[in-house]
């Protein structure tokens, strides 16, 4: 994450997105996935262009932590459930 433009956050959402498509409905994932979808979906709507390209930078950033506590999350659920 370290390499991640913050003013480009489009492929990492993208990203994102296939991961969480990626759980199945019946994992034990599903509701953190469903969670992760619906950060990434407020998140397009609300990604516009700024002139100084740093309007976004704040918001991203605090969708960028959502998505990263989401997402380690669902990994550690998914390691429980392999012991």
């Amino acid at each position: 994450m370290a390499d991640l433009d913050l003013s480009n956050l489009r492929p990492w959402l993208d990203e994102q997105e296939n991961y969480a498509n990626s759980i199945k409905p019946d994992d034990p994932r599903t509701l953190i996935a469903q969670q992760m979808l619906a950060i990434i979906s407020e998140a397009r709507g609300g990604l516009l262009p700024s002139a100084d390209s740093t309007a976004n930078y704040v918001p991203n950033k605090q969708i960028i932590e959502q998505l990263s506590t989401l997402r380690d999350k669902a990994e550690q659920v998914m390691r429980k459930g392999r012991h």
